[in-house]
């Protein structure tokens, strides 16, 4: 009877202990939720095109940890213009931080800007919150955001251009605008940003400001205008040249985007073709010395025969050594540096028939090193050649009244960076220390010297890397040129790293080389006797150059004993 009591008072304790744990875990819950933070952003769901617009953000800790460097980054929809004391602000993001956010505390911040867009249009802006939850050690990242329509537009623009034209014909913008508000505007600009290969010639009424700019004092209600410009288009064949129109406004002082519209002319199929490439390739980057073997491809695209073409091809830029250009049949005038082939010396141009093609060749080198005394003087960075292939008798049926085509490639010119490596025993600074030739089981230290060269151009991210074989330490002694980051060491990857960021134009030329130096020691073991000691190897450059953005990598071979500049084929370990 006892033992059934004792039993009985058993199991309901641990019913009774089960129930407040279940309490516990139900009404207390985490102390920490994501879903707790609150992050919200406020705004218009409708403006007209042009309104200012305020986001609001709203947010929140009902968690009951402290929140942690909280990170917030505001991204204004595209095409905002943000106006502050300075002016109107380039950089369309804005971010704040805050050190820590209290259980229960919340802010709110707000985000003005102008929005401009076509009717129908949806902004999008958004909040990205990054923070840390109390001991957590996992960081978190909230998003939101908000969308606007743009529902009106008070001042309607209209950009006309024509679907398509051959390359080098004339054609003309229309651009209308007119005020659809209720009220009269004033200080307006409107601004016309022209596509590539196009060059104005007249304008209707004339600009104020530049080939681009028309002032409109006042724009009364239901007033409109017209701009006319002009022109002719160049440039290649199925190319989409994009003009855009933009009116701005002047809210409290400052000029700010109003509306903007756009439209396209693709460059269509002319009558005749002209392509050029360089070494096989429309993008080469070329480089000091470099032979460069340009070829012209030509074709008639019409139905009719054509006679008497002719083809100028002119050389542009300082770089090139035109002491070895091979025009391979092509008549040079070294007045104009123009290349000149006719039916004298293309047979087929007399009679050039529909739908046939064809191509010719010449060849030239690029200089060894840069001409300009400036650094960085961009007309050395690249070199142009364009081509006109024409013909003055013009067929009956051909509209376009022209039968010319131009093209046109340019070549960039890279760096060539010069890395020059060299190994000492008995180094001008640092000194000889240990056995040389090395001895098993004693230490001898050797001083390894970077010296750096650069005749092109500036360059990004450069750093030189090394591994340091087993058997190699790094000794913390380094040295290098003025003003020069010094050589890290990292023991984790066993790896020397000269981490420069810019490499300048002319480093090693027109100004003092940059070299850094630093010391190493080996402990020979008895398996390396009768040999040279390795002392670094996997030796690499790296960048970026600044003006080609090719990536620049170096490999060097490796730095043995045996390679010492003042000690050379000693290294033999004893």
């Amino acid at each position: 009877m006892m033992r059934s009591k004792v039993l009985k008072y058993l199991i309901l304790l641990a019913l009774a202990l089960l129930i407040v744990a279940i309490s516990s875990f139900w009404f207390s819950g985490a102390s920490f939720k994501e879903s707790d933070v609150v992050l919200e952003l406020e705004g218009p769901t409708q403006i007209s095109s042009g309104d200012e617009v305020v986001y609001k953000l709203k947010y929140e800790n009902k968690t009951r940890s402290t929140l942690y460097d909280l990170n917030f980054v505001f991204f204004y929809p595209e095409g905002s213009t943000i106006v502050t004391n300075n002016g109107v602000k380039e950089d369309q993001i804005e971010d704040f931080s805050i050190e820590k956010l209290s259980p229960g505390e919340s802010g709110e911040k707000e985000f003005p800007a102008f929005l401009v867009g076509e009717r129908g249009s949806i902004k999008i802006a958004k909040m990205v919150l990054s923070f840390r939850a109390g001991d957590l050690r996992s960081s978190f990242e909230k998003t939101t955001s908000f969308s606007t329509t743009i529902i009106s537009t008070p001042i309607s623009l209209t950009l006309a251009a024509p679907p398509s034209v051959v390359p080098g014909a004339d054609l003309q913008y229309i651009l209308d605008y007119r005020n659809e508000s209720n009220d009269d505007i004033s200080d307006l600009i409107v601004e016309l940003n022209y596509p590539d290969g196009f060059s104005p010639k007249i304008f209707e009424p004339s600009p104020n400001v530049g080939n681009n700019s028309w002032f409109i004092q006042s724009l009364r209600k239901g007033e409109g205008g017209r701009i006319l410009i002009n022109g002719s288009l160049d440039g290649p064949e199925g190319e989409s040249k994009v003009v855009s129109a933009k009116l701005r406004h002047k809210v409290g002082g400052t000029y700010v985007d109003y509306q903007k519209v756009f439209s396209a002319t693709i460059i269509s199929n002319p009558i005749l073709g002209l392509s050029l490439f360089v070494n096989d390739a429309v993008d080469y980057t070329a480089a000091l010395g470099d032979k460069l073997t340009y070829g012209i491809k030509y074709k008639n695209n019409s139905n009719i025969s054509l006679s008497n073409l002719n083809l100028e091809v002119r050389l542009e830029g300082e770089m090139f050594d035109l002491s070895k250009l091979d025009t391979k049949g092509g008549f040079y005038d070294d007045t104009s540096n123009t290349i000149t082939w006719n039916s004298s010396t293309v047979p087929e141009f007399l009679n050039f028939i529909s739908n046939s093609a064809g191509q010719v060749s010449f060849s030239v080198f690029i200089k060894s090193s840069f001409s300009s005394s400036v650094p960085g003087a961009s007309s050395d960075k690249f070199i142009k050649v364009s081509a006109r292939l024409s013909t003055p008798n013009i067929p009956a049926g051909i509209e376009t009244g022209s039968a010319a085509v131009s093209s046109g490639i340019i070549t960039k010119i890279g760096t060539q960076p010069t890395l020059n490596q060299l190994s000492y025993y008995n180094d001008p600074d640092f000194r000889s220390s240990g056995p040389m030739p090395p001895r098993v089981g004693e230490e001898s230290f050797f001083t390894i010297h970077w010296q750096l060269t650069n005749p092109g151009n500036d360059m990004e991210n450069v750093k030189i890397t090394a591994k340091l074989p087993t058997g190699a330490t790094w000794v913390n002694e380094t040295r290098t040129t003025e003003n020069q980051p010094a050589p890290s060491f990292n023991s984790n990857l066993s790896e020397v790293i000269w981490n420069l960021g810019r490499l300048p134009y002319g480093t090693g030329i027109i100004a003092g080389k940059y070299e850094a130096s630093f010391r190493i020691k080996i402990k020979p073991s008895v398996g390396q006797a009768g040999s040279s000691a390795l002392l670094l190897e996997n030796i690499q450059f790296s960048g970026i150059d600044s003006f080609t953005r090719q990536s620049i990598v170096i490999n060097k071979p490796n730095v043995t004993t045996d390679s010492s500049v003042d000690r050379p084929r000693e290294g033999t370990v004893q």
